[in-house]
């Protein structure tokens, strides 16, 4: 038996929990279902999650990390340089203290680890091996010749490199100018226990539904308002139903009214239960400007529900142009609005295209994500023992 550390960069003063999230807990559970010991090192934001509390009732030990994010920027720094100077009071000391045989480390977003300077220093003193697992990434993003760097370093010094597209792990070697050969792509588990098809909707008003946190720098939403603006959408019978919560409820909100759709859009908060979503939507919009592989996209398919999506991400990598969705080439207004057009012509395809989805994602969807990331590890530790 092996003792599994998994560390989430993943902090917020907002959210408790995030998409990237679901990945690293599903290691924990299998980890712990198959009888390895298991240390979490958490952000204080996400300790009282309920599926923290399940990881700890199920006997994984839970460290919790003060939240950073909640300081200004200036302190923050000034708390790296004092950490640098004493390795012994960085938040992170206690899973190398206790000696794991390897560390996931979840980033939320791809670069993560540049933000962690004492992390990196713990790393290189221990010499423990690590598999980074690489969630948010986008094509707008620049490093610093500095940040290139340490990122270069923390990749090629891990066992393996896990991302969750492959768009995102070819943008990765384009920022970073180099190849990453010990790169492994994988999925996000999903929130579905029934994967069956859920039954179409028979409302005469078409649907749409945005599931996304309400964050428009990343997901997108008012790229999406004022699509459903212009003049065409006028006499077109829809509504659209918004999934999620986030720090720009109120922004959007005053953006719906600002574009005279308000009486269209409806604020459902946050939904736990997919297959209800889409027992009354008919397909996912989702105008991201950047992603991982976005597990709305994946569960609406499973239900069987077509999507337009924008090229970002893993996005393209599950959808097919008019068989399974709608894939605008940009995050932009012109191109997402073209293909909500194309979309809406076609819409007595939509539910042959729901199947198709249904039956696309049913076979490519990978079950046991846990396992799969376990096996790597233990691959991984076999390479530094020998």
């Amino acid at each position: 038996m092996a003792r599994i550390g998994i560390l989430s960069t993943f902090e917020d003063d907002t959210y408790s929990w995030g998409g990237s999230e679901y990945l690293w807990s599903v290691i924990a559970e299998q980890a712990l279902v198959d009888g390895h010991e298991v240390l979490l090192s958490i952000s204080e934001c996400s300790a009282s999650h309920p599926i923290v509390v399940k990881l700890r009732h199920q006997g994984a030990k839970v460290f919790v990390r003060p939240l950073f994010s909640s300081s200004s920027k200036i302190q923050r720094k000034l708390r790296q340089l004092l950490l640098l100077q004493s390795l012994a009071f960085t938040p992170y000391k206690p899973m190398f203290d206790w000696k794991p045989d390897i560390i996931y480390i979840s980033q939320s977003s791809s670069y993560d680890v540049t933000n962690t300077p004492h992390l990196i220093k713990l790393l290189k003193i221990a010499a423990i091996p690590y598999i980074p697992i690489c969630q948010f990434n986008s094509d707008h993003w620049f490093l610093t010749s500095t940040n290139q760097s340490i990122v270069k370093d923390f990749f090629n010094n891990a066992t393996q490199v896990a991302f969750v597209s492959y768009n995102n792990f070819k943008t990765a070697e384009r920022h970073l100018a180099q190849s990453l050969p010990n790169t492994v792509v994988v999925q996000n588990p999903v929130n579905l226990s029934d994967l069956s098809l859920v039954p179409w909707p028979s409302q005469d008003t078409v649907c749409f539904a945005s599931v996304a946190r309400l964050e428009v720098v990343s997901k997108g939403q008012d790229i999406l308002f004022e699509s459903l603006s212009k003049p065409h959408w006028e006499q077109r019978n829809w509504q659209l139903s918004l999934y999620g919560s986030g720090p720009d409820q109120n922004y959007l909100k005053a953006l719906a009214k600002y574009y005279g759709i308000a009486n269209r859009i409806k604020l459902m908060g946050h939904s736990s239960d997919i297959r209800s979503i889409w027992a009354e939507n008919h397909i996912l919009l989702l105008p991201s400007r950047g992603e991982g592989t976005p597990l709305a996209l994946v569960e609406a398919m499973l239900c069987g529900r077509p999507a337009v999506v924008t090229d970002v991400g893993g996005n393209a990598e599950w959808i097919e142009e008019s068989k399974t969705g709608f894939i605008a080439e940009a995050p932009t207004l012109r191109s997402f609005d073209a293909a909500l057009d194309r979309a809406w012509l076609a819409q007595d395809n939509w539910q042959r295209m729901g199947t198709n989805a249904h039956c696309y994602s049913l076979a490519r969807h990978d079950r046991s994500t846990g396992k799969t990331l376990l096996k790597l590890g233990a691959t991984s530790i076999m390479k530094c023992v020998t």
